[in-house]
């Protein structure tokens, strides 16, 4: 509606719609299934623990924790890549404009990759709940030592699943990944030194045991193996063309064409 005084030049259009067009789809499509994971997790996660405690009250995490989860542990990495993430450079974009067909065909986001990222949801909350639940079933932890590695175990989880599919490291995506879980970490302490808090003290004595640090890390490796696992067979057997070409960038090869035939645009 506004074209003819928004776009000085039609030529503009062609850059416009298969660089940040598809740009745009891309973030977009994938921030969506992540947002839903993101949250669908954690909820997921103490849905569990209702289950063991008889749909009662009882709390398994503070207040505070629940709160800075969607605010301050993982709001800045969905940010940042949802802005900054880029699948492929504007020159193979313009190269190859049948790259634009993706959103078309709805690769991005379906109902199929919808439920995909749903059972693999539910895997991972099984994964965070279990592993404490069974690690520290005969020990005498009280609920809020097991909320604290709860915490800092779905934090861990949802950001290293979020580095598993960015396309683009650049200095600021490092410091939103990596820094969300050291803040976390630094939450966590000043929440647990607050003494009228009924978690007072707790990280300080979880910390302290190798028991929690080796949780921490099986619940992690069995919680992102399986993802880890289908996009290797995924990308190596069924490629599709955005990942030939994300191929072919990195080693500095064009295929001819992409699409209709795999063994023209095989970058090998």
């Amino acid at each position: 509606m506004a074209s003819d005084f928004a776009m000085g030049q039609f030529r503009f259009l062609k850059r416009l719609l298969l660089v940040h067009g598809h740009w745009n789809y891309q973030r977009i499509a994938y921030m969506i299934l992540y947002n839903f994971y993101r949250n669908a997790v954690f909820v997921l996660m103490l849905f569990w623990y209702i289950l063991y405690t008889a749909y009662s009250a009882t709390l398994a995490l503070t207040d505070w924790s629940s709160v800075f989860y969607s605010l301050i542990y993982t709001s800045v990495p969905t940010v940042v890549v949802g802005i900054l993430d880029k699948d492929l450079s504007h020159n193979t974009l313009l190269y190859y404009p049948r790259l634009y067909e993706a959103g078309l065909r709805n690769e991005g986001y379906n109902l199929t990759l919808f439920w995909i990222t749903m059972l693999d949801t539910l895997w991972q909350s099984l994964v965070l709940f279990y592993v404490p639940f069974f690690t520290y079933n005969i020990s005498t932890m009280d609920i809020w030592s097991m909320g604290s590695l709860w915490t800092i175990a779905v934090v861990i989880i949802v950001n290293i699943h979020l580095a598993m599919d960015i396309r683009r490291w650049v200095l600021i995506t490092h410091l939103a990944i990596w820094g969300s879980i050291a803040a976390t970490f630094l939450c966590m302490v000043l929440i647990d030194s607050i003494p009228i808090f009924p978690n007072y003290g707790t990280i300080y004595n979880m910390a302290a045991s190798r028991t929690y640090w080796l949780s921490v890390c099986l619940i992690i490796v069995l919680g992102l193996l399986p993802r880890f696992l289908c996009k290797v067979i995924y990308q190596t057997f069924w490629p599709s063309d955005i990942q030939i070409a994300r191929e072919a960038e990195l080693l500095k090869k064009l295929p001819r064409q992409l699409g209709s035939s795999r063994s023209e645009s095989d970058i090998s």
